[in-house]
């Protein structure tokens, strides 16, 4: 594997509209990294990312672009204008260092109604073994490690909710805990940043509700190169 300075996360995009008798029906952009210089661990990561985007692909030019067919029909029928369906996903690169990868991504569709449906997650590779890295490497295996970033999270809720800073439904806490949202993280300079899928517990204006949970002592995982 060569020096870890010389490996690249490059982001592919791809941008399609698609039509029914030369209407415009739906309209996509599509971005996703491949991980060069980075020898096989590098492979599997762009590999993955890969099929990933043939996953999204495919759904909006199957699924999405038949359901907003049918719309346009319908409101050809009705005499109603009709205005294209959009899908995007984008990512960046947080944080390439000492052999780990952290990367957040941002997904979004607007259909008929207007309304933007939403989802954001983050994802942490070994680079060297082309694997995710388990949230549990940050804490070196001290006990509690779990319960103690959950409280963290619910008090930055409260403070937030309480400040007017994010419109958290009143029972917040117990649904965010249905949503597992330690699950899908991303690792940045100040900590773990996770979400709460839209509507999972807030408005479904307030989108994906981020929290940013800092670390009590700085984690090999973070530390300068």
């Amino acid at each position: 594997m060569k020096e870890q300075g010389e490996v690249q996360v490059v982001w592919r995009e791809e941008r399609r509209s698609l039509t029914l008798e030369g209407e415009p029906v739906l309209e996509y952009a599509l971005c996703w990294p491949q991980v060069e210089q980075a020898g096989l661990g590098g492979k599997w990561i762009s590999g993955y990312y890969a099929r990933m985007a043939r996953r999204w692909r495919r759904r909006w030019e199957r699924e999405v672009y038949w359901l907003a067919c049918l719309e346009l029909a319908a409101r050809r029928e009705e005499a109603k204008p009709f205005a294209p369906w959009s899908g995007e996903l984008r990512g960046e690169t947080v944080l390439l260092r000492d052999g780990v990868l952290s990367l957040r991504f941002f997904g979004s569709e607007v259909r008929g109604d207007g309304r933007p449906a939403r989802v954001r997650w983050g994802d942490v590779w070994n680079l060297r073994e082309g694997a995710p890295k388990p949230l549990r490497a940050l804490f070196e295996q001290k006990r509690g490690w779990k319960n103690r970033l959950w409280r963290r999270l619910l008090q930055q809720g409260e403070e937030r909710r309480q400040a007017g800073d994010c419109f958290l439904d009143g029972d917040w806490r117990q649904k965010a805990k249905k949503a597992r949202p330690l699950r899908d993280w991303c690792l940045i300079e100040e900590g773990v940043e996770v979400s709460l899928p839209q509507c999972a517990a807030a408005p479904a204006a307030e989108g994906c509700p981020v929290f940013v949970l800092p670390l009590e002592e700085k984690s090999p995982l973070v530390k300068g190169g």
